[in-house]
């Protein structure tokens, strides 16, 4: 009996603490620059002679300091993993990804907790030029 007790004592454990030290992400936003911590030109359409796409985001924590990354994919392959320190429990932060003009298509940024816990995912997607 007493091992029983242990058992459900340690999943109910891992479970509170799993939960005690949440990560996530209360505001997610691809654009073209970002100035005094905000995001500049917000889309999810750039043109292929953007140079470079911001995915700035917004993280509530219960546990900092701590860190997140922002992982860049195009056509299945990771092409950027950005390591990110959040100080605040309310914190935003950004990276961005240098676009070649042949890099048209869809973009996915995974945002990864400090584990490598999927926490969200957005797309973006770079146009050819008509010019």
């Amino acid at each position: 009996m007493i091992k029983i007790h242990n058992i459900i004592f340690s999943v109910l454990m891992i479970f509170f603490v799993h939960k005690a030290f949440s990560t996530e992400v209360l505001e997610m936003y691809f654009a073209k620059n970002v100035v005094n911590r905000e995001p500049v030109d917000v889309s999810e359409k750039f043109e292929n002679t953007v140079g470079k796409v911001y995915c700035w985001t917004k993280i509530k924590t219960d546990s900092p300091p701590t860190y997140i990354y922002h992982v860049y994919k195009y056509n299945g392959k990771e092409m950027a993993r950005v390591k990110l320190e959040i100080r605040y429990p309310v914190f935003r932060t950004w990276s961005y990804k240098t676009i070649l003009p042949e890099w048209t298509g869809k973009w996915t940024v995974v945002i990864e907790d400090a584990d490598g816990n999927t926490i969200r995912e957005g797309n973006f997607f770079i146009i050819k030029n008509e010019d």
